[in-house]
């Protein structure tokens, strides 16, 4: 007869594997089945550029100033397709994608947002301003042009993080001229 330290172990053992069993099926089933496809759209209302310092030194007057763009767009998006029983949240994004002589592809995260369930999945947001600084590595967006676009990412409960983009939903702008003043 095994004592009862053998038989918590061997009763433990069992309940792990089982668990994780489980969970590697969960896990396959989400993978294979996907996620749906989300409608979106993202139009750009405002485009302007000003002139700043950026970094932690913002208040040093020797350092030079960079160009900033500042944005306000509208977005209207559905995300409920992306919801099934395994879904924990929804990271949504809008992304400035553009082109330069020195970078072939640069993406700018302009704005986010974490949906946790099904009921906050649908998104209408009219003239939202950018909330990370939208800045490129030359300084200067002068005659730039760019394309917005929003991206998700799907965490679940069990399994893959998946991604996804709204195609669809791409904007083409152009940057204009910095004009001076702010």
């Amino acid at each position: 007869m095994h004592n009862l330290q053998q038989r918590l172990s061997a009763t433990f053992s069992f309940a792990v594997s089982a668990l994780f069993t489980v969970l590697g099926v969960v896990a396959a089933i989400s993978w294979v089945t996907g996620y749906g496809t989300a409608a979106t759209k993202v139009n750009v209302r405002d485009i302007r550029v000003i002139q700043s310092r950026y970094g932690p030194d913002y208040f040093d007057y020797g350092r030079k100033t960079s160009e900033f763009g500042m944005l306000k767009f509208d977005i209207d998006a559905d995300l409920t397709p992306l919801f099934n029983w395994n879904t924990k949240q929804v990271f949504v994004t809008v992304v400035a994608e553009y082109e330069t002589k020195t970078h072939n592809k640069n993406h700018v995260v302009v704005w986010d947002k974490i949906i946790t369930d099904k009921d906050s999945a649908k998104i209408a947001l009219r003239k939202v301003s950018n909330k990370y600084a939208l800045i490129d590595f030359s300084q200067k967006w002068r005659n730039q042009v760019a394309n917005l676009s929003v991206h998700w990412d799907v965490t679940p409960h069990v399994g893959f993080l998946q991604n996804g983009r709204g195609d669809t939903s791409t904007v083409s702008f152009t940057f204009p001229k910095f004009e001076g003043g702010r």
